[in-house]
């Protein structure tokens, strides 16, 4: 059997799930899950270890989804009837691989046969997997509700060698998440969330660049984890994401990029959209080598 020496890993991603209108209507953000799908589909994708920005659980504690296939979904508003026939390939044996990874590292980790999946896994997984049978087995970590980014990255450290198993870990969550700010008539009267109806704030703009900047100008390896954790004390981080849970995300799939044996692996910029004029949904690839020309995108942001 190869040692983790001579095997490859696999990228690490964060996804943006943006608005529930994201289910349908195609934006870059739907064509950077669906290079996802593509790359999974190459690589021969043994499993998928989301973490959901919609799961948030007290204390200490970490939970891991570990129901049986098809477990219950939420709904999704304003979209109700787009995933309901939708199986979901829920996994008990890698969510109790991922248990055991944890409680090793001495995480307070428990099982939770009864998870319901978000949407924050299925506006992304539709795309990746549009038919259902051929997704791999998946299991779900929750946010901690502590919201302290260190957590989220070693959690993604713990983790990190699932990558050699091929399996993937896929952070779900937002680049700026400010429900407060959001032009709400864009979804609730119009159902299209994608028209621009005043200009980009500067404080935006700025932290758009600094999030941007930290990923693609850190290659993987600790730099990488110290500069996406560092991004909770930016000076316009609260304006932006008032509650971090869908920013730990992104440190969660960092994270699995964030050993000294990354070196010389890099990120990547995967495109971005704007919904309801304020929010921002980001997504990057971390870790691939760095001739990888599959998920290079052109910036082409409106700010």
């Amino acid at each position: 059997m190869p040692s983790i020496s001579d095997t490859k890993p696999l990228a690490t991603f964060f996804v943006s799930h943006g608005s529930p209108r994201t289910l349908v209507d195609e934006t870059p953000t739907t064509a950077f899950y669906k290079k996802i799908g593509e790359y999974a589909r190459k690589e021969g994708v043994q499993g998928i270890v989301w973490m959901s920005a919609h799961w948030e659980t007290p204390y200490d504690t970490i939970e891991i989804a570990s129901n049986d296939p098809n477990p219950p979904k939420d709904f999704v508003a304003f979209v109700p009837d787009e995933i309901m026939d939708y199986r979901i390939n829920s996994d008990a044996k890698l969510a109790t691989r991922c248990h055991d990874m944890l409680k090793e590292a001495g995480f307070n980790a428990s099982l939770n046969p009864t998870a319901t999946w978000h949407q924050d896994v299925m506006i992304p997984l539709r795309w990746m997997y549009p038919d259902w049978r051929s997704c791999p087995p998946m299991s779900i970590l929750s946010v901690n509700g502590r919201f302290d980014p260190y957590f989220h990255l070693k959690v993604g450290q713990v983790l990190r060698s699932l990558r050699y198993d091929k399996i993937l870990l896929i952070g779900s969550g937002g680049g700026i998440h400010n429900l407060y700010t959001v032009s709400w008539h864009h979804i609730i009267i119009h159902k299209d969330t994608r028209p621009r109806t005043k200009p980009i704030e500067g404080y935006a703009k700025e932290f758009r660049e600094s999030l941007n900047e930290s990923v693609v100008k850190n290659e993987a390896g600790p730099g990488l984890g110290r500069a996406v954790c560092r991004l909770l004390r930016h000076p316009y981080f609260v304006k932006c994401n008032p509650t971090p849970e869908h920013f730990l995300p992104m440190i969660y799939a960092a994270g699995g990029c964030a050993s000294h044996l990354d070196a010389g692996y890099v990120n990547a910029f995967g495109g971005e959209n704007w919904e309801m004029n304020t929010q921002l949904n980001s997504n990057f690839v971390f870790g691939i080598k760095r001739d990888d020309r599959s998920f290079f995108v052109e910036d082409e942001s409106e700010v």
